[in-house]
């Protein structure tokens, strides 16, 4: 699946040089599968919308239209400047969506009732190309687009930031919704579990390896990271404390 410049969706079949399936859309989109290959989802930044659609009927109307609204945008400015969406992703389990913005916030919506439940937030947005370069009226994409993915497990979401850095937020505890969405119910705010020291540059790609405990950041440089394998002082406190007593 590809989604285009010229507006359109297309559904790929490797064995042939022609699309089997084009969907037209009022702006270049943005395309996810789910982790099944069952769903898709189209974001429009257009109109703020992301399509869910059945990978079986994708010649019809999409099955759930969420409109990402952050009611908490208009305690900054008002209007509210627009959310410019640049990426989407699934979780493992495919009860979420990450939603990958060129701002200072990404989101997280319900993937089956369309619920917006958090806003991740305390990273510098890739809208801008430098840290001096003033902030446009309308959002643009900028070097925005796969800085942020989950973990393996869905517990964690990594990020890059414009200033080089890498941030880790915890989004174990996801608020649970129920029933019609409400646009004016404000998302959860988290902010940063972990601030890592990342590039000399902006970190503008971010990877977690699907089957090992390695991440891949690129920017101006590229960095392989691996977990800190060093045993906690207090647990080695604890050890000495059980050894010491038996």
């Amino acid at each position: 699946m590809s989604g285009s410049l010229d507006k359109t969706v297309r559904l790929w079949d490797l064995r042939t040089p022609h699309c089997r399936g084009l969907l037209n859309l009022p702006s270049a989109p943005i395309v996810a599968y789910d982790t099944t290959g069952v769903v898709f989802a189209v974001a429009v930044n257009h109109y703020s919308r992301i399509l869910l659609y059945d990978q079986a009927n994708f010649d019809k109307a999409p099955f759930l239209t969420i409109t990402l609204e952050d009611p908490t945008l208009a305690l900054v400015s008002y209007p509210p400047r627009p959310i410019y969406m640049t990426s989407l992703s699934f979780s493992s389990n495919g009860k979420y969506i990450l939603v990958g913005c060129s701002g200072d916030a990404h989101y997280i919506l319900d993937a089956f009732e369309g619920h917006l439940l958090a806003k991740l937030e305390g990273h510098m947005g890739l809208e801008r190309r430098r840290l001096d370069a003033p902030v446009s009226i309308d959002p643009v994409k900028g070097n925005s687009g796969e800085e942020v993915s989950w973990t393996p497990d869905s517990k964690y979401v990594v990020g890059g930031s414009l200033n080089g850095r890498i941030i880790v937020w915890d989004v174990q505890h996801l608020p649970a919704r129920t029933g019609t969405p409400d646009l004016k119910t404000p998302p959860t705010r988290i902010q940063p579990l972990v601030n890592l020291e990342g590039h000399p540059g902006p970190s503008r790609c971010v990877r977690f390896n699907p089957r090992f405990a390695m991440m891949v950041t690129a920017g101006a440089e590229l960095a392989f990271w691996l977990p800190d394998q060093t045993a906690d002082n207090e647990e080695i406190a604890k050890e000495l404390l059980k050894k010491k007593s038996s």
